[in-house]
């Protein structure tokens, strides 16, 4: 059977997914670490952003272990309902990193008071956070919006609407007659009450799908489909980087504001 990645994807793959732990702890010691002036800040970053990073990392690390990237046999409803249950949570989590980051700014940089909850977050629509980050950072979460895009829509759609799910198995184009021609015949079987041919009509089937490791929503909403092992990674990585860069700017924002209280 042919795996859905190549080999050189699946080697790459593996190097990114090793990095995960390393950086995990990395950044989750650095915000540990930040001296933060405002209390409900600093709980925002300890027991929001810096848990969630973790539950993400441990997440992704159960979704390989359950189901690694080069599986090609279809797994059993088990392990899909296991690795469906770390994706969701993945992706609910992924979704929260962001907005913990928003509330540890609006709290430490002051605005927080007067603030409705609505518009606490970093996208273009959070006019009034976005308008006091620097440009730097203002620019590099324009380049995150079709990211935070997608971001929204599988959180929205796994928290009201259809859940995150993993198809258990896709059959080649080549093979769909074969399938449909097999399903016509197994209710016939069933029709004639011959269970045993119906059962061997099904093993025969059944060998025809194909485990694609791709995950979606409601199949009326959603654009499209997507790799999760990969996607786990990007969404991981973008968090970490947007982590740096929003430490980097309450780092910046002490500095200018301690510079400023000593100047006579």
């Amino acid at each position: 059977m042919k795996r859905y990645f190549s080999r050189e994807y699946l080697v790459e793959l593996g190097k990114k997914f090793e990095t995960i732990g390393p950086k995990t702890d990395r950044l989750l010691l650095r915000f540990v670490a930040h001296q933060f002036a405002d209390q409900k800040a600093r709980e925002y970053a300890h027991h929001g952003f810096a848990r969630r990073i973790q539950t993400l990392s441990r997440c992704i690390h159960n979704v390989f272990k359950i189901l690694p990237p080069g599986t090609v046999k279809v797994p059993s409803k088990t392990r899909l309902y296991d690795a469906q249950i770390n994706v969701q949570s993945a992706i609910g989590n992924t979704y929260g990193c962001v907005d913990n980051l928003a509330w540890v700014w609006v709290h430490e940089c002051g605005v927080a008071q007067g603030i409705d909850r609505a518009q606490v977050g970093l996208r273009k629509h959070n006019k009034r956070v976005r308008s006091t980050l620097s440009a730097e950072l203002r620019t590099y979460l324009d380049s995150l919006e079709g990211w935070l895009e997608y971001l929204v829509d599988y959180r929205d759609a796994f928290a009201h609407r259809i859940p995150l799910y993993i198809p258990p198995g896709s059959v080649l184009p080549k093979n769909h007659d074969k399938l449909r021609e097999l399903e016509d015949r197994k209710t016939a079987a069933l029709n004639a009450l011959q269970p045993l041919e119906y059962e061997r009509l099904d093993e025969e089937q059944s060998k025809l799908f194909v485990f694609q490791p791709l995950v979606g929503h409601s199949f009326t909403e959603m654009t499209a489909t997507f790799a999760f092992h990969p996607q786990l990674i990007c969404d991981f990585l973008t968090v970490e980087e947007l982590g740096e860069k929003m430490l980097g700017e309450l780092v910046g924002r002490d500095a200018n504001h301690v510079g400023a209280t000593v100047k006579p």
